[in-house]
Order: C-alpha cells, then sequence, then structure tokens
C-alpha cells in the first residue's frame, strides 16, 4: 500500500485548531452549564428559605416580591399549573420551563416551582413567573450570557488560530531555508556549509547532512582520481605490450612458429580489451560528456567490424552468430558508439558458451540477443553480475548521452538488448 504524501504544516495546524476548538467548546459548554447551574442554585436556596421564613394557609397564598407561596397545589397561579404536574413534582427538586426565541436573546416567558418538605409537614410550594417586560424596562439589544460565553470561545479560538499561524511562519521559514540549502547541494561540485538556523534542532539535522554529503563527496573524489590515476597508468603497459606485439608480428614474418601464434593473439586481444576499457573509464569520468567530437559514422559498418574483431571470444565454443544490418550513417560521436557496442557485443560472446548470439541493425537501432544453452541457474542478483562489467558501464553511457536503452533476461538462458542511438 502506497504511503500517504502529507503536509506536515498542513497535519500540524489542524490538528492544532480541531484540538483548540474541542478544548474551548468543551469548556464553553461547562461554562454555560455551570452558570445556569449556579442561578438555578441560587433559586432554589431562596425559595426554600422563603418557604421557611413565610407561615401560610390552605386557600390562603402568600406573594412575597415576585415569589408565591402556597400551601396546597391549586392555590398556585394558573400558569404554573397549567405548564407543570402536581404528581411529578419532588420535594427540593427545582421545576423549571423557560421560553425564548434564541440563545442571544433574554427568555420570553420563564416559570419556576419548588415543593418544600419540613419533616413530616405537607409540602409548601414556591413558585415565580417571569413575563415578557414592557420596551423601556431593558435596552433594545441584550445579549445573554450563553451568547457572551459563545462569543468569548469563538474570540479565543480566533486568538489561537491566529497564534498557530504565526508560529508556523516563525518555523517554516528556517525549515524552507534548510530545503533550499539541502537541494542545492545535489548540483554543488563541493558541499557548501549550512546556513545559522534559529533552532537547535535545524542545526544538528544540518550539520548531519553536511558531514553525509562531504563523506560522500570525499569518497566520490578518491573514487574518480583512482579510476583516473588507474586508468592512466594502464596506458603504459598497454602500449609497451601493443609496440611489442608489433615487434613480435614484424619477426614472425620472417621466421614463423605456430606454437606461439594462439598466445600472441591471447595477448594481442587482450591488450585490445584492456585499451577499451580504460577508455571507457576515462569517458565516464569526464564531467563534459556532451562536449564529444562528433562526426558522420557508419553504423552498419561498425557493427560489423566489432562483430569480426571480437570472433575470437568465440573460438572453441559452440556458438553460432548471425548478424543482419541496413546501410545508415548519422553524426554521433564515434568513441562513445564504439564504447557500447563494443561492451555488449562482448558481452554477448563472451558469456555465451553452447547457443546462438543474433546481432540485427535497423537505422540507428541495434537489438543483441545472445542465447546460453547450458548457463547455469543463478539467483537474479548473480546472473545479472555475471553478466559482466561491460553492461553496467553501457547503462551509465547511454544515460548520460540520452540513448535509449533496455536489457532484459528470459528464463531460458537469453539476453535481450535493445539500443537506439540518437545523435546530440
Amino acid at each position: 500500500m502506497a504511503a500517504m504524501n502529507v503536509s506536515l504544516r498542513k497535519y500540524v495546524f489542524v490538528t492544532l485548531i480541531v484540538l483548540a476548538t474541542a478544548v474551548i467548546s468543551t469548556f464553553s459548554w461547562m461554562s454555560a452549564n455551570q452558570f445556569l447551574a449556579g442561578m438555578d442554585g441560587m433559586m432554589r436556596a431562596t425559595m426554600i428559605d422563603i418557604a421557611r421564613r413565610t407561615p401560610v394557609e390552605p386557600g390562603a397564598p402568600v406573594k412575597v416580591l415576585s415569589y408565591t407561596i402556597a400551601a396546597e397545589w391549586q392555590d398556585l397561579p394558573e400558569g404554573i399549573q397549567q405548564q407543570f404536574a402536581d404528581t411529578q413534582i419532588r420535594p427540593f427538586r427545582l421545576y423549571k420551563h423557560v421560553e425564548r426565541n434564541s440563545i442571544f436573546q433574554r427568555p420570553t416567558e420563564a416559570e419556576f416551582v419548588l415543593a418544600v418538605k419540613f419533616d413530616d409537614a405537607k409540602p409548601v410550594y414556591v413558585s415565580q413567573m417571569f413575563k415578557p417586560r414592557d420596551g423601556g424596562d431593558e435596552p433594545p439589544f441584550h445579549m445573554t450570557r450563553e451568547a457572551w460565553i459563545m462569543v468569548i470561545g469563538m474570540v479565543a479560538l480566533l486568538l489561537f488560530t491566529l497564534l498557530v499561524v504565526l508560529m508556523q511562519k516563525s518555523i517554516s521559514r528556517p525549515v524552507e531555508k534548510l530545503r533550499e540549502w539541502a537541494a542545492s547541494l545535489q548540483n554543488a561540485p563541493v558541499p557548501t556549509a549550512p546556513p545559522a538556523f534559529k533552532y537547535a534542532e535545524l542545526n544538528s539535522l544540518a550539520a548531519l547532512i553536511y558531514q553525509a554529503m562531504q563523506s560522500v563527496h570525499d569518497s566520490l573524489k578518491r573514487e574518480q582520481n583512482f579510476v583516473r590515476h588507474a586508468s592512466h597508468e594502464l596506458r603504459t603497459p598497454i602500449a609497451v605490450i601493443r609496440s611489442s606485439m608489433e615487434l613480435i608480428n614484424r619477426v614472425r614474418r620472417d621466421a614463423p612458429d605456430d606454437k606461439i601464434t594462439k598466445p600472441l593473439m591471447r595477448i594481442e586481444h587482450a591488450s585490445h580489451t584492456m585499451a577499451d576499457l580504460t577508455e571507457t573509464l576515462l569517458w565516464l569520468d569526464r564531467q563534459d560528456n556532451s562536449a564529444l567530437a562528433t562526426s558522420l559514422v557508419a553504423l552498419h559498418t561498425l557493427v560489423n567490424t566489432i562483430s569480426e574483431d571480437l570472433q575470437y571470444l568465440l573460438q572453441g565454443k559452440n556458438v553460432s552468430v548471425k548478424v543482419e544490418t541496413q546501410e545508415h550513417t548519422f553524426h554521433v560521436s564515434p568513441i562513445a558508439v564504439r564504447i557500447v557496442l563494443g561492451n555488449l557485443i562482448r558481452n554477448a560472446f563472451q558469456h555465451t558458451h553452447i547457443g546462438s548470439v543474433t546481432i540485427i541493425q535497423q537505422g540507428a537501432g541495434v537489438d543483441i540477443v545472445n542465447q546460453n544453452t547450458d548457463e547455469p541457474e543463478l539467483p537474479d542478483s548473480q546472473a545479472s553480475l555475471g553478466f559482466g562489467l561491460g553492461l553496467q558501464m553501457v547503462s551509465q553511457l547511454t544515460t548520460a548521452m540520452g540513448w535509449q536503452y533496455h536489457y532484459t533476461t528470459r528464463d531460458n538462458g537469453t539476453h535481450c538488448v535493445n539500443i537506439t542511438f540518437e545523435g546530440n
């Protein structure tokens, strides 16, 4: 299953806002409930105190301020009797009924009733009714306490959101600066020192990245120097071998000796292989691959020439070779094409012991298929490595030149290579 690609900035922002909304909403709801519970508690305590202090007789309810105290349920105001049922009233429990148009407006009507029962005496009922006030009794707009709690909660949420945005900007700027610096290391010939950040964690991370890139750069430089030096050093013994072979061949014409013919041919072929390998390594080490000189190359001729030159790799093997070419010339780097074709054909010849090799060239494309019927069954990784270092170099060369290159293997010991040369 593919991993989700989630922005860390958005994830932190959404998480904090959701958390803040939940906390503020919860505390706002609790504040509103506690406010109403406090008001009800004050109302209940007041009613109990009035019932304790006010004597009342059946049929003679008493009014104290806005409260009505009655010894019988029937003595309470009609509105209270209509709104509540006497059978549901429990002693010392406040019952209320509030009507309002919205939470932002005062109630338009409210009724409260409480039954008070001391010891074994009959219960005493205390009620209070609120009716709509006259227009001049209060301002035209009056927000309720619940509305004020909601407004304060919204303001707190907005302030928290603003704080989160400012905090994200304060953190994202140095993080973005770190990202830009890390991205610049990709194309820098030498890793540049990291800039200073105001957060210690980012400085530590930048230092780790810099040390890692410096280590990679040093390792790569050592490898490049090794390849360059080794390749240059190989040129001298190769030149000595080649010149010695030319001298031996001239001497051998006068006094031919069949006993040394094959060993000398092996030495000559090995020198050619070492020369090609040296040129390949030196070419790969260059940083200006695109600056290679181009000229008109006859691809069909080059394929036939390389195939004939490498026929010595098939001596003593039961391998059939089929080469089909079509006339095609184009402007391209001749050394690059020779290196690629030489490595591909050499690999096909060298790693085929019993079977066939087919080379087909059409236009700028070349297909090389070799089937080795006695190839041992090896794991995929070993089989790939066993097919030769040349393919690895070819892959790097074609990538650098922008050529199309495909290499596949089959279960029956068949290796297929397809390459299309496109002139640069």
